[in-house]
């Protein structure tokens, strides 16, 4: 018995106290299991600040740098929802990118009784393009990869504006003659031929390269890559 209780120690109890040796022994489970779990926090927090926290702020950053790309080109506020960028409602329903000059000659015969008159005007037109805001507008970001995909409706002819008109020349028959509603009538079909050279020309291609330029260069080098799509117009 002397043997088995030299090799064995036993915890005494005395007077409801437990031995020292059974307390230190618990004290030091709870002390392993705190220092465990505090380690196990702070490798997460590690990961956290190393890993996670530059990507959220990168993204963060990105999308703001669409925001800010998107309101400039525009003019107007963009609503920023998760990784979607959007134009707000506004009162302004077209933005103008591109405008160019152009001429246009029209010809205009009348005949009544072998009597021909004949008129020739010549007209100076600004030709705008641009976007029809009222339709689908947004920019989408990528965070993991920093790719932001543009989605736009096909650029559109905003407007034709004659500036400037002139008779280039006029021969009045012996019954026929140029009267002002034949000149109107010239003058319409003049501007009608201008919206419809407009819309044959390249204007409208332009528009959408300057558009594209333009986003590139404002966001610079926050975009790792930027894709410009179109999608048709909705009725």
């Amino acid at each position: 018995m002397n043997t088995l209780e030299s090799q064995t120690k036993i915890p005494r109890v005395s007077a409801g106290r437990i031995d020292p040796v059974a307390r230190s022994g618990g004290f030091g489970w709870l002390w392993f299991f705190l220092g465990l779990s505090a380690l196990v926090l702070a490798v997460g927090l590690v990961v956290w600040v190393i890993f996670l926290r530059p990507a959220e702020t990168m993204a963060g950053s990105l999308r703001d740098a669409v925001g800010r790309a998107l309101s400039a080109v525009t003019g107007q506020r963009v609503t920023i929802t998760a990784n979607t960028v959007t134009l707000e409602k506004s009162n302004i329903s077209e933005l103008n990118v591109v405008q160019r000059k152009t001429q246009t000659i029209t010809k205009l015969e009348t005949a009544y009784l072998r009597s021909k008159a004949t008129l020739i005007l010549r007209g100076d037109f600004l030709v705008k393009a641009g976007y029809d805001l009222t339709k689908p507008f947004s920019m989408s970001v990528n965070e993991e990869t920093g790719e932001v995909t543009a989605n736009f409706p096909p650029a559109k002819i905003t407007s034709v504006e004659m500036k400037h008109t002139e008779v280039f020349f006029t021969d009045n028959g012996l019954i026929t003659k140029i009267t002002p509603e034949i000149q109107q009538m010239a003058t319409d079909q003049m501007i009608a031929q201008a919206r419809l050279d407009a819309e044959r020309s390249d204007l409208k291609q332009e528009a959408e390269a300057q558009l594209a330029q333009r986003l590139k260069d404002l966001l610079g080098n926050d975009a790792k890559r930027l894709l410009i799509q179109k999608h048709p117009l909705l009725p």
